[in-house]
């Protein structure tokens, strides 16, 4: 076994090929270096923005492809569920190429995170919670595509006898794909966004112990005043590095805005499409028919699931920062309390939270809209199709 070890892959080759990908599919449309994580002069090499761009034409073109066979690939025996299906592509279809055209237009944006972050990484780094967040988002991303992989392996098993289902759903798998590497990328910044927070939490807890025993020396003594003077400097730079750390979850919020709110509306299309398939296929198909209609359900949903636990986790973090700042050991210092104060006052008005333009927030709130548009519109189209009978074909 110890002799295997050398041969497999590096925490950072696995983080460098998730990258790649990422790279390859139009997400980072600026020079960026892969292996090092950073970013690149904009003469150094080719221009990034080609691979939106041909993720564009590339989409287009597919686009053309479907329209050309769409008799071979939406087409079922009910109009109700060739509508079914034209919507649900359709959405998905228009999501990427307004994902992609907000990459394009908004590349600046993005650049600011990642100078944002290369900021914050020069101020300190805590390396066990540096190699925590690498192993968390590294078993996130892989264990994800392992699962949500032998799910589609199970569908194409599922219909290999039916060449036009086949041919569906590769349709539905390019679209899911992109789809679902938007939101594992955006995840990334997420878990990068928790790990600053921890570090200012862990900082901040580091402070306030320092701060305890601080006060029990005495007041006049040159321990004390040398003491004094770290402890300010240290809050004033906990409250600096917290204004860094709302300013580059800022720049995730307009830089993803747009995308997340077309990818999200996406998943809400997909999930009510899919939810209807799953009332016809228990109404008229058989077991086999309804299994392959679920296993469709579940990437989608245990990605939204890991999508809003990560967010929750985060603003979890931010949150507990406030009470360990009110928990603060000031000993009625008139600096400290000073001090206290106003890294209190700009945390409530700073506060940390992941929203798309205030139109969506990120968070577990998300699951009831969710649940209530689903609802909605599957009774609608239950109430179109009460008279039809749906029979295995």
């Amino acid at each position: 076994m110890n002799l295997l070890l050398p041969l497999l892959p590096t925490t950072r080759q696995l983080l460098s090929t998730v990258f790649v990908i990422f790279k390859w599919f139009g997400f980072i449309p600026f020079p960026f270096d892969c292996t090092k994580f950073k970013l690149l002069p904009a003469s150094s090499r080719l221009p990034q923005i080609v691979f939106p761009v041909l993720q564009l034409l590339f989409y287009i073109l597919f686009h053309a492809v479907v329209v050309l066979y769409r008799g071979e690939i939406l087409n079922t025996e009910l109009q109700i569920l060739d509508m079914n299906d034209i919507l649900k592509y359709c959405t998905e279809l228009m999501a990427i190429i307004v994902i992609l055209i907000s990459i394009i237009l908004q590349r600046n944006a993005h650049r600011a995170v990642w100078v944002k972050l290369t900021r914050l990484r020069k101020v300190f780094q805590k390396k066990e919670l540096v190699d925590q967040f690498l192993r968390m988002y590294l078993a996130k991303f892989y264990v994800y595509m392992v699962w949500s992989g032998f799910i589609e392996v199970q569908v194409f098993r599922s219909v290999a006898n039916s060449p036009s289902d086949v041919a569906y759903w590769a349709v539905v798998l390019i679209l899911h794909a992109f789809v679902r590497l938007r939101h594992l990328y955006y995840l990334f910044f997420i878990d990068v966004l928790r790990l600053h927070l921890r570090q200012l939490s862990q900082r901040l807890t580091e402070t306030a112990e320092y701060a305890k025993c601080l006060w029990s020396c005495g007041k006049q003594s040159e321990q004390y005043r040398l003491g004094h003077r770290r402890l300010v400097d240290d809050l004033l730079e906990l409250k600096c590095v917290y204004g860094e750390t709302w300013e580059m979850n800022d720049c995730i919020n307009r830089s993803f805005g747009w995308s997340q709110i077309c990818n999200f509306t996406g998943n809400f299309v997909q999930l009510s499409c899919d939810f209807y398939w799953c009332y016809v296929a228990a109404k008229g198909f058989s077991f086999e028919g309804c299994k392959v209609i679920f296993l469709t359900l579940l990437p989608t949903v245990g990605l939204l699931a890991l999508l809003l636990y990560s967010a929750e986790s985060c603003l979890r973090v931010g949150t507990s920062l406030g009470t360990l700042l009110l928990d603060f050991p000031s000993g009625n210092d008139a600096m400290i309390n000073k001090i206290v104060y106003r890294f209190g006052l700009q945390m409530s008005q700073q506060k940390i939270y992941f929203t798309a333009h205030g139109l969506l927030d990120i968070d577990y709130k998300l699951l009831k809209m969710f649940a209530t548009g689903i609802i909605t519109y599957t009774t609608i189209f239950i109430s179109f199709s009460q008279d039809i009978s749906f029979q295995k074909t």
